[in-house]
């Protein structure tokens, strides 16, 4: 069973979903029940059109703490600037403005259902092995692109294409708006912003979507473009104390997280990729928000592994599999009494 929860649009939601009333697979409801066990094979949704952030907020505790492995988010007016933050949540779908405007019928929803409960099938039971020869073999073999990149502008919008992902959170004890109050953080974000589009523009990246706490640089498909953004991520890592407190004007330090992925998405500007539905771009949601870890750079098994520079590539280690792919992580660095470290 699909169950939406929607305390301002039930009516609308039910004349948009095709339901056989003698025969229903889906059931609008107006709030959360007190006491609901769900069983493996339900969905469940919520509809934020008319909830205030911490309506919303709460609601993903609910969500989170209450749903079986599967939920998403209905979006029917299209208000959420970065759907990624609900995919940092655990989310394994997101339905848009335009979704809703088609109507949502079934299919839809068991297309959804089928890719989530893929993606957990095949991450517990490579999870359950030291080493999964069978997700090994399964990986896709991506095929870059030749010649130098012609800039973002050449991207025609709607254009589906091979892209390397890069996730980045800067994170200390607590969360950069706890670290500098409300007052300062729309401040800190944009020095933020400047150094992460400064800093990989040799890289020739793009500032794609961003969240509160994270950001997502897409990088064109060639191997120098690829090199060259995992040498900055570890040179951001090892200055991350002096970028903090120069460059951010922060008087406590912090550390950058890195993961890099490399997969098929379709391509829309920044602040319109409100509809884009990704395989690669919900696994690298799923991989910096799970996995990565703070002081490293986690890289996917699907970049390959010539691409990570001469040198650098002893300080990567096997790091298991994460939802179906093997992934590694680069050595932790330890900053004591101005010397560094790695272990």
């Amino acid at each position: 069973m699909i169950y939406i929860f929607s305390s301002k649009n039930a009516a609308s939601l039910k004349h948009a979903l095709k339901v056989n009333i003698k025969n229903p697979w889906a059931e609008v409801l107006p709030a959360f029940p007190k006491k609901h066990k769900y069983r493996a094979e339900d969905q469940v949704y919520l509809d934020i059109y008319g909830l205030s952030p911490a309506q919303i907020k709460k609601a993903l505790v609910y969500l989170k703490k209450s749903s079986p492995f599967f939920w998403g988010i209905i979006d029917p007016k299209g208000v959420v600037k970065d759907p990624g933050s609900f995919f940092f949540e655990g989310a394994c779908d997101y339905i848009s403005q335009a979704v809703v405007k088609k109507g949502l019928d079934k299919k839809r929803f068991s297309a959804a259902f089928s890719w989530a409960a893929e993606r957990k099938s095949t991450g517990s039971a490579a999870g359950t092995q030291k080493k999964s020869s069978e997700a090994v073999s399964k990986k896709k073999t991506l095929k870059l692109e030749t010649g130098k990149f012609d800039g973002w502008k050449s991207i025609r919008t709607g254009t589906h294409g091979l892209f390397f992902f890069l996730f980045v959170t800067l994170s200390g004890k607590s969360s950069l708006r706890s670290l500098v109050g409300e007052a300062a953080f729309i401040t800190q974000k944009n020095k933020l912003r400047d150094v992460l589009q400064q800093s990989f523009r040799e890289a020739d990246a793009l500032l794609w979507m961003e969240t509160e706490d994270s950001s997502l640089l897409l990088i064109p498909p060639r191997r120098a473009n690829c090199k060259t953004a995992i040498e900055t991520a570890y040179k951001m890592i090892l200055n991350s104390r002096l970028i903090s407190m120069e460059r951010l004007d922060l008087a406590v330090p912090v550390d950058f997280t890195f993961a890099l992925h490399l997969g098929h998405t379709v391509f829309q500007a920044p602040g319109k990729t409100g509809d884009i539905i990704s395989e690669a771009v919900n696994f690298i949601f799923h991989l910096g928000a799970k996995k990565a870890e703070q002081g490293r750079l986690t890289i996917s098994d699907d970049v390959p592994k010539e691409l990570i520079p001469e040198g650098l590539l002893e300080l990567f280690n096997p790091a298991g599999i994460f939802e179906g792919i093997p992934i590694r992580h680069s050595r932790r660095f330890i900053f004591k009494h101005q010397t560094t470290r790695y272990g």
